[in-house]
């Protein structure tokens, strides 16, 4: 999301990604000193306090909430509150980016119990396949992803320098994910690490 605001569409005017989280997440900390990165006090919040605090520290969601809208236990706490666990539908985007456009539609239909025709399933496979997948024999992409951070020459760096802090701050947020929702729902570092460019393909 960061990569996309700051690099593509220029709506962040930080450009280095370990200082656009890091002022977010101060943000975070000064909207509720006492709940920032308290899980276990997150979870024991009445209903409406819980609301209340994600409606004002999370800012509902918005764009360039970049910390926030990846802390995903807290949205789903409050979720499991009115809805069961068995109504949601989780996926890594990872994961989703993996698969198949016309059998993730299929995932969604049979989760849903919406009906789904063949040629619906088709069209989706011809419209909404991932990059990677759309591949030629060359190994390479017919189009690029749609992730401007693909195209930065020092993505790699700004990854492997905020890193470090990232993951402290979402672990307890992680492991509240996976309680809530499955054991081995996780992401391992090589999730969020990239191969840096070589010198000629950041001048290029």
């Amino acid at each position: 999301e960061w990569s996309m605001f700051a690099l593509g569409w220029n709506w962040d005017p930080v450009k280095n990604f370990s200082a656009a989280m890091a002022y977010k997440l101060q943000a975070l900390q000064r909207c509720n000193r006492s709940l920032y990165l308290n899980v276990s006090r997150l979870r024991q919040l009445p209903t409406t306090e819980l609301a209340a605090y994600l409606r004002k520290c999370f800012d509902y969601g918005r764009a360039t909430m970049y910390a926030t809208s990846s802390m995903y236990s807290a949205c789903l706490l409050h979720a499991l509150r009115y809805f069961k666990r068995e109504q949601f539908l989780v996926l890594r985007y990872e994961d989703l980016m993996a698969m198949d456009a016309a059998a993730t539609l299929r995932l969604l239909s049979r989760f849903t119990g919406l009906h789904l025709d063949d040629s619906t399933a088709a069209k989706a496979r011809g419209q909404c396949q991932p990059a990677r997948l759309r591949a030629g024999k060359q190994g390479k992409a017919d189009a690029p992803p749609n992730a401007y951070s693909s195209s930065s020459p020092h993505a790699a760096e700004m990854l492997a320098e905020a890193a470090p802090q990232l993951e402290a701050v979402f672990a307890p947020y992680n492991a509240l994910l996976r309680e809530l929702l499955h054991p081995r729902l996780s992401w391992a570092a090589s999730d969020h690490r990239k191969v840096a460019q070589r010198t000629a393909a950041r001048l290029a």
